[in-house]
């Protein structure tokens, strides 16, 4: 009768020699590469024929194949996230610095309409502004690449001896006023 010790050592030791027939040798992989290049599932004919070729039992070949497979896609996906993840964060900053443009430009276009509302108040009251010679156009502090304009009235061209020759018809011109028109509104 065999011992109990004795008989786990048989059993470990057929265990080690089944865990070792069961790996693969480098040939034998560089040959189940190649082949999974050209064909990622094998037909049971085929899968016999590459068994046989490589010395190994047709379940060792199809199971090699489905976790290489298996393997390939946990790869594939995590490529196409990295890719999709490196579009999200563009299209992200991309959103960001336009929504910003957008407070920015809603901020000024406000305080465009805050200044033309004040020049109509002033000149449906009759009254001029004091302070015609400079005008500051608002901004947005926000917008750095814009700076502010002043608009100078260049009293030394302006000759008194043609404003009564001045028609009103002129100034109201489709030509003339339609851009200031299109401007204020």
């Amino acid at each position: 009768m065999l011992n109990s010790d004795t008989f786990f050592n048989t059993l470990s030791n057929n265990n080690n020699k089944k865990k070792i027939q069961r790996r693969f040798t480098n040939q034998q992989i560089k040959s189940l590469e190649t082949i999974f290049q050209f064909e990622s599932k094998l037909e049971p004919r085929k899968k016999l024929q590459v068994a046989k070729d490589l010395g190994l039992q047709p379940r060792q070949v199809a199971i090699w194949f489905q976790n290489k497979r298996a393997r390939w896609k946990s790869k594939q996906l995590e490529r196409d996230y990295n890719v999709l993840k490196a579009s999200y964060d563009s299209l992200s900053s991309s959103y960001d610095v336009l929504n910003k443009e957008n407070q920015s430009l809603t901020q000024q276009l406000k305080r465009l309409h805050e200044v033309k509302e004040k020049k109509a108040k002033s000149f449906s009251s009759g009254g001029n502004s004091s302070n015609s010679n400079q005008e500051k156009v608002s901004e947005s502090d926000a917008d750095s690449s814009m700076k502010p304009e002043y608009v100078e009235h260049d009293m030394e061209n302006i000759n008194g001896d043609k404003w009564d020759d001045l028609e009103c018809d002129q100034l109201l011109d489709d030509d003339t006023s339609n851009q200031w028109l299109n401007f204020w509104s």
